[in-house]
């Protein structure tokens, strides 16, 4: 109600929510975790406190009103408002021509007896005590740092939104990024440098590359801030991506065929007429030997 309230917290960095809010962890892990929960709703033009206007609409609209009825009062033409150096003051009086001790009575019916209690209505608040906070205002005094276009991290969110740019156009859609605050990206692609420790600019412009044309990615990440929070997942997507596509990635190890039948490796000696007849020779004779026995009655071994 005192900075936002339109109930958009766009203009605040997570690590002034969580100031306010007396958190003392990652400020962008709580920021992901109202996200989550549907305390914030994450929209294209920025961040808003969810459905705020159902909650405090009422006062919002009260506070429009007495705010347009002081400035109508304030444009009335000077000479009515003049008063003349030698006249004294209007003063307001009741019936019996005494001053009045209140302009304003909201209970007329008071008790007699208790004339030392005075009743006088509180005046509303200044118009302009809710007029939304300078951009560089805000918690503890903080200010946004501003990028010159050729700084690093400048040259990096123009670099990163060309690349979206491109991907929309060639999906057809052109409204992605019409909104993007570019000083607000390369605070993001700052953060990603120096607070996250990712140093290795080319690993980050790899990482771009390869999100915008990532079937998954490419509708996930549209913006530096929600590239940002997923770089970490982006490289590891991205490097197994490349061991899927150069087949250097785990292949499953071929079983040893086993074969039911051996096979012989040498081919068989045929047998030769020599070898047959003696074989026949010998078959004859131990049939001739068989039917000699059964003759005798003797019994067959």
């Amino acid at each position: 109600m005192e900075f936002a309230q339109d109930g958009d917290v766009s203009k605040f960095e997570a690590e002034d929510i969580a100031d306010a809010m007396e958190y003392d962890g990652d400020p962008d892990v709580l920021m992901d975790a109202l996200i989550y929960a549907g305390y914030i709703d994450q929209t294209e033009t920025g961040r808003v406190i969810h459905d705020w206007y159902d909650y405090a609409g009422k006062l919002i609209e009260r506070r429009k009103s007495d705010a347009l009825r002081k400035a109508n009062s304030r444009r009335k033409p000077a000479e009515d408002n003049k008063d003349s150096a030698d006249s004294p003051k209007d003063v307001q009086r009741t019936t019996d021509g005494n001053g009045a001790e209140s302009i304003c009575n909201p209970n007329p019916n008071l008790n007699p007896n208790h004339k030392d209690i005075k009743d006088s209505c509180p005046e509303p608040p200044p118009a302009n005590q809710d007029d939304s906070p300078s951009e560089d205002s805000g918690k503890k005094g903080k200010k946004k740092p501003e990028y010159a276009p050729d700084s690093q991290y400048y040259k990096m969110a123009v670099y990163f939104k060309s690349l979206i740019d491109e991907m929309s156009q060639a999906e057809g859609l052109t409204h992605l990024t019409d909104r993007t605050n570019l000083q607000t990206w390369a605070d993001d692609f700052r953060k990603l440098v120096v607070l996250d420790k990712q140093s290795d600019t080319a690993l980050i412009k790899s990482v771009m590359d390869w999100v915008v044309k990532d079937p998954f990615w490419k509708s996930n990440v549209l913006s530096a801030e929600k590239f940002r929070a997923q770089f970490a997942k982006l490289v590891i997507a991205k490097n197994n991506s490349g061991k899927k596509s150069s087949g250097q990635g785990y292949q499953r190890p071929q079983k040893p065929k086993v074969e039911i039948v051996p096979r012989d490796t040498e081919p068989q000696q045929k047998v030769s007429e020599e070898e047959y007849a003696e074989l026949m020779k010998m078959a004859e004779s131990m049939k001739a030997a068989k039917q000699k026995d059964n003759r005798h009655g003797q019994p067959v071994a």
